[in-house]
């Protein structure tokens, strides 16, 4: 049995009598081998492979060694026979054009794709001649099976697979442009904190292999790489293994690389998913502090690599305190500084990784990168264990916001105490300057202690104290003390309203406001101006709730008010001028508000300090005005120009009232086809919002449906579902308005489709039809007039095309008397009047229709590198093929796919691959067919159910083709 105690000791002499040995002159060391050994043939074997391996500068377990022991025994490691000369030759659909690296099993090559179907760069990885034997070829196709079945946005996708003219197997998988993460952090003199950033997209990776029951095995820094936008790939799954088979790893197949070994992978153990956290320690601990946990590197013989990993690691502070000013300084510290930085849950998290027995590390990657992200924020972690001190400290430093808050609300409550008293007690400000406090600023002083005493770190010992739980307490304790003065009560219930607002309750907020607002009648100017401010919240947390005529009736007392008590006022103007609710679109319109936007935007700027909240509201609601008109250039470059705003004036990065923003800087980018960076803006924002949770003018359904939408783009059905599922939840719980409410069903019947549960999407799309008729909402409502668009294509998925087809004759009429026939909302329609002809088999209809929308596009400025123009052409080949023009149908579907290729989702390239399939087989070419549906199969059967008209259709074919 490997692995048994005999084994063991002898391993422990061997290394003693290398220890031993290892500094005499060769001459002496024959002579001491024999007798050390006492004629143990097996000993001496052992200590001999010691000594030879301590005299090689190679590094011998790069990926393709057996276990430590028969490595020791076989060091040879020949490069690929023929790699330079291999640049030139043709593998499969792939010409290769240079060499990128060499491992134990042969070489991976940069390669190009030859056989003309379309333009695109890779790498090419195949097995070495030499090393083609049954275990090492299962190991290779494992290999390219792993990689079939892992679909992430952080882990580099398998594109290709065979075998080669001489029959050695060959995979290809997109070509990384990155660098280790280990140098990529250090070449930015990245700070701790965006270290452990940039490391949580790594536990993402390896998490989401871990769910899909596969251990990775080999994370090092040089199989992490990290591109120049900052985007973390795991490559190499090259001695991954199944979860079902790790456990049954034979002792010649435990692959390891030495530096980031775990104990088990040492010592014949079952392999886990704690193996992976093991190796993710030692990466971290090198992150952060720029030293290995044992001293080690590659430059190290392999016998004391043996001995120092037998040992405990080094505590990550202590190694830190060792390291040059160079590699502190990467890290913006000395050396004693990143020490310091590295004291306390950061240490602890690294060390919890780092455990020898695999079951005392943490459960999983999730687990950890939780515990990094309570580090991030100043929570406690799971990794250690807290005294009170420590966990005061971090409550204090959590809620140094809120402790700063709760300072400015009781500032701001006697400040309001004594506006409401103002006029009913001049004659006595003289002695409450003096010191002598109201009876009302007492007892409003007695209750913000007793409710906001449940914050204290020592309440909070015991349990965490929530921002919610704190505002429910003194909601409660408000309603309780029935003799509070309602000069007292009121401006307590206004503050309240805000914090639940900025909390995304716009029910609580409203009902708040409405009795903190009742019956006040304000005589002086601060007064008066104080109360404008609390109705233009209140009217916006109505808009939320759309209770529109409301929002806009108490946006106008605001409005009121200012004209009132400051007319000559250009701050109070531009106040007034910018304030703009759903109410406002309702009476005057989109077009008419966007105006008074954009005048607002003006007049700020002819002012030399205007009020920062309210520049950010304007450059909001242009946003969102573009964003109703489908103007999304418009949209990306206001959005824009407001962070930028933001940024000049030190709004901070976490700040709520960037979100609304932020969600509009995505809808841009989606337009522009950056799907992939549009998702990091909005799991940025979510983040934010996370922490501190407010929510700005967006909410969390709406910030979640939008990551729907990202992550759609990038043919993450099941994903974008996931999102919009969630976001519908969040919408229920919060009350939403029933525009969004409406919405957000319409959202998830979309994505229904294009999953392929039409049924559920149908029904979906009818219960968002039935909100708008059972609310009365316009047929002009811009929100409306979406929903009823999406409900047009739910139609076509269903086979309604009759009554698709009227629905959207009717919308493009309110289209071009609303918008315009230049507008994006008329061009969609066309588009979507395209699909339904090409659905129906209509050339008649079709291919005028065709030319209009690419007209349209034209017109609008939209490059024909566009996507949309990939599209065309897909539908074009449609046509072509409906008519029994083959020839034309595939060239056109050919250049459509070569197009998607650089700018399209997996899926959708998929999709188009195996369209073209379908036109291939169609014409006998059965083999070219049966490759592009191997292509194409995968990412269609992860992201689509199979009875999606597009996996149907496919996976009959591969059934007729005998795959």
């Amino acid at each position: 049995m490997s692995g048994g105690g005999g084994d063991t000791d002898r391993r422990r002499r061997a290394l003693a009598i290398f220890d031993a040995l290892v500094d005499l002159p060769p001459a002496q060391r024959q002579a001491r081998i024999d007798a050390s050994c006492a004629g143990d043939a097996a000993l001496r074997s052992q200590v001999q492979a010691l000594l030879d391996a301590d005299a090689s500068h190679d590094e011998p377990f790069s990926g393709d060694a057996a276990s430590w022991r028969v490595v020791l025994e076989d060091r040879s490691h020949d490069p690929a026979a023929g790699d330079a000369t291999a640049v030139g030759r043709s593998i499969g659909a792939w010409r290769i054009t240079g060499v990128l690296g060499r491992g134990g099993m042969g070489a991976v090559y940069a390669v190009e794709r030859a056989d003309g179907a379309y333009a695109q760069r890779a790498a090419l990885k195949l097995i070495r001649s030499g090393s083609d034997t049954p275990a090492a070829r299962e190991r290779f196709l494992r290999e390219r099976q792993t990689l079939a079945r892992l679909q992430h946005p952080h882990i580099a996708t398998l594109l290709d697979g065979g075998f080669s003219g001489e029959g050695d197997p060959y995979f290809v998988m997109e070509q990384v442009d990155g660098v280790p993460i280990d140098r990529w952090c250090d070449e930015r003199g990245l700070g701790l904190r965006q270290r452990v950033v940039l490391f949580l997209q790594v536990l993402d990776a390896v998490q989401y292999a871990h769910r899909n029951l596969v251990v990775h095995r080999d994370l090092k820094p040089s199989n992490l790489l990290v591109t120049a936008e900052g985007q973390a790939q795991l490559l190499d799954f090259g001695i991954a293994r199944h979860l079902q088979d790790a456990g049954a790893t034979a002792p010649g197949d435990r692959a390891l690389t030495l530096e980031y070994a775990a104990p088990e992978q040492l010592h014949d153990a079952p392999i886990t998913t704690a193996t992976d956290l093991y190796q993710l320690g030692v990466v971290l601990y090198r992150l952060l502090c720029g030293a290995h946990p044992f001293g080690v590197d590659a430059d190290t013989p392999v016998a004391r690599q043996l001995q120092a990993l037998s040992r405990d690691p080094q505590p990550v502070t202590r190694a830190a305190r060792q390291v040059a000013q160079d590699i502190a300084a990467a890290r913006g510290h000395a050396p004693r500084s990143l020490a310091r930085a590295l004291r306390g849950n950061l240490a602890a998290i690294v060390h919890a990784c780092l455990r020898r027995e695999p079951d005392t590390r943490y459960a999983s990657a999730e687990a950890l990168a939780n515990d990094l992200r309570a580090w991030l924020d100043d929570r406690p972690v799971v990794a250690a264990r807290l005294g009170r001190g420590e966990r005061v400290r971090l409550w204090l430093r959590r809620n140094r916001v809120l402790a700063a808050s709760a300072a400015a609300v009781f500032a701001a409550l006697l400040a309001g105490t004594g506006v409401a008293l103002w006029q009913a007690h001049e004659a006595r400000e003289q002695a409450r300057i003096a010191g002598r406090e109201s009876a009302n600023a007492r007892e409003a002083l007695a209750f913000l202690a007793d409710t906001l005493g449940a914050a204290a770190p020592e309440q909070a010992l015991s349990r965490e104290v929530g921002v919610r739980e704190l505002l429910d307490k003194a909601r409660t304790q408000l309603d309780q003390r029935t003799a509070i003065d309602p000069q007292v009560r009121q401006p307590v219930q206004r503050m309240l309203g805000r914090l639940y607002q900025s909390m995304n309750d716009n029910q609580v907020a409203v009902q708040l406001f409405a009795e903190g607002l009742a019956g006040i009648e304000p005589a002086r100017r601060e007064e008066a101006l104080a109360l404008a401010d609390d109705l233009v919240a209140y009217s916006d947390a109505l808009g939320f709730l759309e209770r529109n005529a409301e929002a806009f009736a108490v946006a106008e007392q605001a409005v009121a008010l200012r004209t009132r008590f400051a007319p000559d006022d250009p701050e109070q103007q531009l106040r007034s001028l910018a304030h703009l609710t759903l109410g406002h679109v309702d009476r005057y319109g989109l077009e008419a508000c966007r105006q008074r936007a954009e005048q607002a935007l003006a007049l700020s700027r002819r002012m030399q300090d205007p009020p920062v909240d309210v520049v950010l509201d304007i450059y909001s609601d242009l946003s969102t005005a573009a964003n109703f008109q489908n103007d999304r250039s418009r949209q990306l470059s206001v959005s824009r120009e407001g962070l930028a705003f933001a940024d000049a004036h030190q709004v901070p990065a976490d700040s709520p009232v960037r979100l609304t923003l932020l969600r509009g800087l995505v809808n841009g980018l989606l337009m522009e086809g950056k799907a992939g960076e549009a998702e990091n803006v909005v799991r940025q924002a979510l983040a934010s919002a996370g922490k501190t949770g407010g929510f700005g003018g967006s909410s969390l359904s709406v910030l979640l449906q939008t990551l729907g939408e990202t992550v759609l783009r990038q043919g993450r059905y099941r994903e974008a579902l996931e999102a919009m599922e969630g976001g519908a939840r969040e919408a229920e719980r919060a009350g939403d308005g029933p525009r969004n409410r409406a919405m957000t069903s319409s959202n998830r019947a979309v994505m229904q489709v294009l999953v392929g549960d039409y049924p559920a999407a149908m029904d979906l799309s009818d219960r968002a039809i039935d909100i708008l008729r059972q609310e009365q909402v316009d047929a002009d409502d811009v929100f409306g007039r979406t929903i009823e668009r999406a409900h047009a294509s739910v139609l076509m998925a269903n086979r309604r095309f009759s009554e698709a087809g009227a629905l959207l004759l009717d919308l493009r009429e309110r289209a071009r008397r609303l918008d315009g026939e230049d507008s994006e909302e008329y061009a969609l329609l066309v588009g979507q009047q395209l699909i339904l002809a090409l659905r129906g088999n209509d050339q008649a209809r079709g291919l005028p229709l065709l030319a209009e929308a690419r007209a349209r596009m034209a017109k609008r400025g939209v490059p024909e590198t566009h996507e949309q123009f990939a599209h065309f052409l897909r539908f074009e080949a449609g046509f072509a093929w409906q008519r029994g023009d083959t020839v034309a149908a595939e060239g056109l579907q050919r250049e459509a796919l070569q197009r998607l290729e650089s700018a399209a989702s997996a899926t959708d390239v998929a999709v188009a691959r195996a369209q073209l399939a379908g036109y291939i087989a169609a014409r006998g070419d059965a083999a070219q067919a049966r490759r592009l549906l191997a292509e194409a199969l995968p990412p269609m059967r992860a992201a689509v159910l199979p009875q999606e008209a597009s996996r149907a259709e496919a996976e009959a074919l591969a059934r007729r083709l005998g795959m």
